[in-house]
Formats: C-alpha cells, sequence, structure tokens
C-alpha cells in the first residue's frame, strides 16, 4: 500500500514538475521489484495514470481561466509611447484582440468536432508529442468537456505507462 501512494505522489508532482521523470520512477520500481503479473502491471499503470492527470488537471482549470496565478505576474508599464506612433497599451489590445479570435475559431472547431478533443488530448497523453501539459492548458482554454479531457488523458497515460512498465520488465528479465 505504501508503494502505491508513493508512486501516486510521484506521479502528481511530476505532472507539475517537468524535471521529475516518472517514466524513470516506472522503470526503476519494474527494475528493482519483483516480475509483475498483468494485473499488477496494469494496476501501477493506472496508480500512476491516474496521479499524472490530477496534476494535469491543474494545468487544465489555469487553460479555463479557473487558477491564475497573478502575483507572479509582473506588470509592465502601459500608455509609454514607443516612438512608432503607438503605446504598448494599443500593441498589448491588439494582439489580444488576434489570439481572442483564434481561439475562438479552435474552441468552434472542438465544439463541432467532439473527436479532435479526444484525438488531441488521447495522442498526446500517450505519446508526449504535442506536449501535454500544453495541450492540458489548451483544452482548459478551447473548453473541451472536463470528462473528454479526463477520459481521453487516463486513458493515453495509462497506455503509456503500462508501455513502460512492461518493456523495462521484459528488457530486464
Amino acid at each position: 500500500m505504501g508503494g502505491a501512494l508513493t508512486l501516486l505522489a510521484v506521479a502528481f508532482v511530476s505532472a507539475l514538475v517537468p524535471v521529475v521523470n516518472l517514466e524513470i520512477y516506472l522503470g526503476g520500481m519494474a527494475l528493482l521489484g519483483h516480475s509483475l503479473g498483468a494485473w499488477e502491471l496494469a494496476g501501477l499503470a493506472g496508480i500512476a495514470a491516474v496521479g499524472q492527470i490530477v496534476g494535469k488537471t491543474l494545468f487544465y482549470f489555469g487553460g479555463r481561466g479557473v487558477l491564475t496565478a497573478t502575483r507572479w505576474h509582473r506588470v509592465a508599464p502601459t500608455g509609454v509611447p514607443d516612438g512608432s506612433g503607438s503605446t504598448r497599451r494599443t500593441r498589448v489590445a491588439a494582439r489580444k484582440t488576434r489570439i481572442a479570435a483564434r481561439l475562438s475559431r479552435w474552441e468552434e472547431r472542438v465544439r463541432e468536432r467532439p473527436r479532435l478533443a479526444v484525438v488531441l488530448v488521447g495522442t498526446s497523453s500517450c505519446l508526449g508529442l504535442p506536449p501535454f501539459a500544453l495541450v492540458s492548458v489548451a483544452a482548459g482554454t478551447l473548453r473541451v468537456p472536463l470528462p473528454v479531457f479526463l477520459l481521453a488523458g487516463l486513458a493515453g497515460r495509462w497506455a503509456r505507462f503500462a508501455a513502460v512498465l512492461a518493456l523495462v520488465q521484459v528488457s530486464g528479465s
């Protein structure tokens, strides 16, 4: 039981801190522990996937605007002419308008094609390309339904970690 809780904690931390590599931790578990049966392997992969998804859900909520880190944002001076006749405030406002228009188009695409979100989240969570942390933020920003994000992400992470455990166990024996 203690090993499962430790794995859950490491998985959660690794979802938030990029230098904590869960695949290496799982590989060490598979090499240093006893030979894993199929059910044990599936269970460990599931625990790792749950820990990761809980952590990545914080990124999702950040993209959704629920969680913010405003106290870490540095406020730059605005309204200062830059020599080109415009101010920093007007340039920032124009950029925000362009970004909002792009996000709106992508949000509409995701709403029209719900499978697109499943494929993107599932592929990213399994392969890591594009990075799952970025896709988690994008999924929140694009208003991908939370159950879709959780299920596709959990399935992809489980497949990834089950493959890591199986490959290490096969190559280590």
